[in-house]
């Protein structure tokens, strides 16, 4: 890779032909005559012309990537620039494949890892647009294990020493509350601050029937058969999850995490399905 000065200091740089090239949203824009600025440029440019779009503040590292079909050059050249990058940096990948799928990688190794399987053509589009993986909700889980023993503290009752509890340990940004309506259909009681596929939801969600807020409704439909699984057992269901979801828009994002849903109740003796979910690149279903 041949080192572009001041390619540090520039917040974006866009990679093509094997070179680094500092430019901004308007250079981008420009460069295919788009007359402004937006993430569907950034979009084109990936889809299009296979390059590697990159963005930095200093603490993080963002690098958009066709892994469908990519550019060698392009390739090697991120790869080279992430393995001699000696900051400590998160750095979250975000690429095509099927999907727009996002991971993040606080471990280095993992990221250029993940980035040399996509220069080697190792990842395929997932022939299923849904896939779960059902997993014992009594097996350990380090990234769920929080929410369960918490609930399990609280006697599985949806309340405000509970959601108080949950602030202070920083799960409560990532859990959602659904509950049946007279018509049987789910309605949203609650969406943590952190869930943002949705977008909406968090604005517009209490006591709405979920069918209204969400774009995807097969996807929905997916999901409201695991809130009724959950409902129904007595120790809820721990889930490794891979689906394409149309979130906002007819572009699919691919979503790959883990979700445990645990039964609940009101202080009111209502039934309740709470649920926690967090990204996760390490699921039992590979890319």
């Amino acid at each position: 890779m041949e080192a572009v000065p001041g390619s540090e200091r520039s917040r974006m740089f866009m990679v093509s032909g094997g070179r680094f090239h500092p430019v901004a949203g308007g250079d981008l824009a420009r460069f295919i005559g788009y007359p402004n600025a937006d993430f569907g440029v950034l979009d084109y440019l990936v889809l299009n012309h296979l390059a590697v779009i990159l963005r930095t503040d200093g603490h993080s590292l963002d690098i958009s990537l066709n892994a469908q079909d990519r550019d060698p050059s392009n390739m090697k050249a991120v790869i080279e620039h992430v393995a001699r990058d000696m900051a400590a940096r998160r750095i979250r990948i975000r690429s095509f494949l099927g999907g727009w799928l996002t991971e993040s990688f606080t471990d280095k190794a993992l990221a250029v890892a993940r980035l040399r399987q996509v220069a080697a053509r190792e990842l395929r589009p997932p022939v299923e647009e849904r896939r779960l993986m059902p997993q014992d909700p009594a097996t350990p889980c380090v990234m769920t294990g929080g929410f369960s023993g918490l609930a399990r503290r609280h006697d599985r009752v949806w309340s405000s020493a509970f959601t108080e509890a949950a602030e202070r340990a920083g799960l409560l940004g990532r859990m959602f509350v659904m509950a049946q309506d007279r018509r049987d259909q789910w309605a949203v009681r609650f969406i943590g601050h952190d869930i943002k596929v949705f977008g909406a939801w968090r604005s517009q969600s209490a006591g709405s029937p979920l069918a209204s807020l969400a774009n995807d409704q097969d996807y929905i439909g997916w999901c409201a058969q695991h809130y009724r699984d959950a409902a129904e057992s007595a120790d809820g269901r721990l889930d490794h999850v891979d689906a394409l979801v149309a979130v906002s828009s007819p572009r699919l994002n691919r979503l790959r995490y883990r979700r445990r849903l645990i039964p609940f109740a009101s202080l009111d003796g209502r039934p309740l399905v709470v649920g926690y979910s967090v990204s996760s690149s390490d699921l039992a279903l590979p890319l």
